[in-house]
């Protein structure tokens, strides 16, 4: 028999967690949403775009929502008089929120900045006295809690929740005292999430902005005497990067290439491997060499550009296009150019034909065709390049520590549920 059928839709099943608060020892009840929750209904479904206005009320949908997070980067306003025209989908502070389509079942609870908004197919859940609503949105957002929604969708192309389903689901739930000072404690760790995600994307920022800076010469570096470098020169790839054509041996890992982590284990990055039986023709990479992808990639539709900056020999794709430029600083400068998706696009647009099926036709000599106006001093080009080395280690030991706090959080979420 399926126990966690009998959990969201059966009998009561008392449990109790494996990590708790020492002044707390009872065993937690499974209740049904029904009970929990006053309400549990949809938000608005049907046309609102005619009503979208520039600034008004704040409309969440969807791409807002986000594990215990509300999104604001797609946040988009409705009129008034939509707004008072659909009441039953106006939000109140502490509803919970749960995406319906989609990545359906990731839920959030709605803060005070959004008290009185409306929403867009979501379903809305409003608390009653006897629940802390952080609480149940961890709940259902922890492992144990998406493994039972997960029994609750449907749909076979677009993941569907129904309310009237979600109404039966049951959540293990102690006293409110306890429920309080678990929401209490894991919103805390989310704040440290918060803020070292901040941390990133400010260093981010920091780091585009300066090679802006270095691009348009109006930061330049000095030579030990404080004068000025050679002036910078416009070079055609072909003559600062070398495609040495060298094959797998049979003895290298098979690599993919990431926009936000550049050379990746296939593996790693994909969760399986999607190389050939015969991997004799995949091309070597070499610590520093550049690889061009050739597919599009989200915000880069005609490909990424990478430094490899691992410290050993990989194999890709026979597609990619991989280059050796003349010196590892020289590489690391066009990784750092390259990371911006208008300058990736300003610079491939002219030389890169799309076939029918969003096939990329540009051959290597094609790819190196092209110039770019470069610092061709090597002094010069050594220390912009530990400039912006230095920059993407403190972005990398963020990122670092943001992943373990992340990792820690999961565990939390394992143990402090059941």
């Amino acid at each position: 028999m399926d126990t966690d059928r009998l959990i969201i839709f059966g009998e009561k099943m008392n449990c109790k967690p494996k990590l708790r608060f020492p002044e707390f020892s009872d065993e937690w009840n499974s209740e049904r949403v029904d009970k929990l929750f006053s309400h549990v209904r949809n938000g608005f479904v049907g046309t609102a775009t005619p009503y979208y206005v520039e600034k008004g009320v704040p409309y969440l949908q969807s791409n807002n929502i986000r594990r215990n997070k509300i999104d604001k980067r797609k946040l988009v306003y409705i009129n008034e008089e939509f707004h008072k025209k659909n009441k039953k989908s106006v939000l109140k502070k502490g509803n919970i929120l749960m995406v319906q389509s989609g990545h359906a079942g990731e839920c959030a609870v709605v803060p005070e900045e959004f008290n009185n908004a409306n929403c867009h197919a979501l379903v809305v859940m409003t608390p009653t006295k006897q629940v802390n609503p952080d609480f149940c949105a961890y709940y259902m957002n922890s492992s144990i809690g998406k493994k039972r929604i997960h029994k609750l969708i449907t749909g076979q192309t677009i993941n569907h929740i129904l309310a009237s389903d979600l109404k039966k689901y049951r959540i293990n739930i102690p006293t409110l005292t306890e429920q309080s000072k678990i929401a209490s404690f894991l919103s805390k760790v989310d704040s440290k999430i918060d803020l070292l995600e901040k941390k990133q994307e400010l260093w981010e920022t920091y780091k585009k902005g300066i090679v802006q800076q270095i691009f348009s010469q109006k930061l330049r570096f000095k030579d030990e005497n404080g004068e000025d470098y050679p002036d910078w020169k416009d070079k055609k790839f072909s003559e600062i990067l070398i495609e040495h054509k060298t094959k797998s041996t049979g003895n290298e890992e098979v690599f993919s290439v990431s926009v936000h982590k550049g050379l990746i284990n296939q593996v790693e990055h994909l969760g399986r491997t999607f190389a050939a039986p015969d991997t004799s023709k995949y091309n070597l990479v070499k610590p520093g060499d550049i690889v061009y992808t050739k597919s599009p990639t989200g915000d880069f539709p005609l490909g990424i550009i990478k430094q490899s900056k691992l410290d050993k020999n990989v194999i890709v794709s026979p597609l990619y296009g991989v280059f050796s430029p003349l010196n590892k600083d020289l590489g690391l400068i066009l990784d750092s150019y390259f990371e911006s998706p208008i300058n990736t696009k300003n610079y491939l647009h002219p030389i890169v034909q799309k076939g029918a099926k969003n096939t990329m036709n540009i051959t290597n000599n094609t790819f190196l065709s092209r110039s770019l106006i470069l610092p061709i001093h090597d002094k010069e080009q050594s220390k912009i390049a530990n400039f912006l080395s230095t920059i993407d280690i403190i972005i990398e030991i963020t990122f670092q520590e943001l992943e373990g706090v992340e990792h820690f959080k999961k565990g939390l979420l394992q143990q402090m549920f059941c």
